[in-house]
């Protein structure tokens, strides 16, 4: 048997991400958002931008919904679907390839949770990889493209929840309101506490509400997690060094 390079894959405690034929792996900041997202009462989500399947297989360990992926790259879409088909819950796990605009009219379907990792750097020179440049920049698919296709699919009561870049995120809840689409929840995500934020995961719903805001911070010191992190990553991670 031939044996497996370990960057081709993300071992978890439940399942195997495959991730060689994808054109982002599997990154810390993605799996922050994949275990923080609160999927305890969700019963319908939706994964926009699913590449290996991470977003969606955290959710699957975590909840009873059911949940559909949508990914454009065709190499990533077969990776997640035989992630999907390979873990414990394929029967609550779908994969479409396609583009998520064409998905968002098609489909009568709304979602009460949508999860996305969108590709999100916008005046960032472009990978020369023509699939890494589609998975890392917003070029092929706008943040007001994505926020028009989210508006048509989440329902009335429903939670969107996004990982971006600080700036990325200000310009979305930008395009969100006049969607009728009001942040919830913002939550900066530092490496450590000595270090300033370079992600932001917000959730945006329906209502006007008092924004909830928070700092998360992944280490004490690289590589030890703090014990927020190791509390969030410790039922997927087979290891972890955590701050004493």
């Amino acid at each position: 048997m031939t044996q497996r390079k370990r960057n081709s894959y993300f071992q978890c405690k439940q399942f195997t991400i495959d991730q060689g034929d994808c054109a982002m792996k599997v990154t810390t900041d993605a799996s922050l958002l994949g275990a923080y997202v609160d999927v305890s009462h969700a019963q319908r989500i939706l994964d926009i931008g699913a590449g290996t399947g991470l977003l969606s297989l955290f959710a699957a360990q975590r909840s009873s919904a059911c949940i559909d992926a949508v990914e454009l790259d065709v190499k990533a879409a077969e990776q997640a679907r035989k992630n999907f088909a390979n873990s414990p819950w394929p029967d609550r796990l779908s994969l479409l390839e396609m583009d998520i605009r064409d998905y968002a009219p098609q489909h009568l379907q709304r979602y009460d949770c949508i999860i996305t990792n969108p590709p999100f750097f916008t005046d960032s020179t472009p990978n020369p990889c023509e699939r890494t440049a589609l998975a890392r920049h917003n070029t092929h698919l706008p943040l007001a493209d994505l926020m028009a296709a989210i508006n048509q699919l989440l329902s009335a009561d429903g939670l969107v929840w996004i990982l971006l870049p600080l700036a990325e995120s200000d310009t979305l809840i930008q395009l969100a309101e006049p969607l009728a689409l009001y942040p919830q929840q913002r939550m900066l995500v530092q490496n450590s506490s000595r270090h300033a934020p370079h992600r932001e995961i917000l959730s945006l719903g329906r209502n006007r509400t008092t924004v909830a805001h928070s700092v998360f911070s992944l280490y004490k010191e690289h590589p030890f997690h703090t014990h927020a992190a190791a509390a969030l990553f410790g039922q997927y991670y087979t290891r972890m060094k955590v701050e004493e």
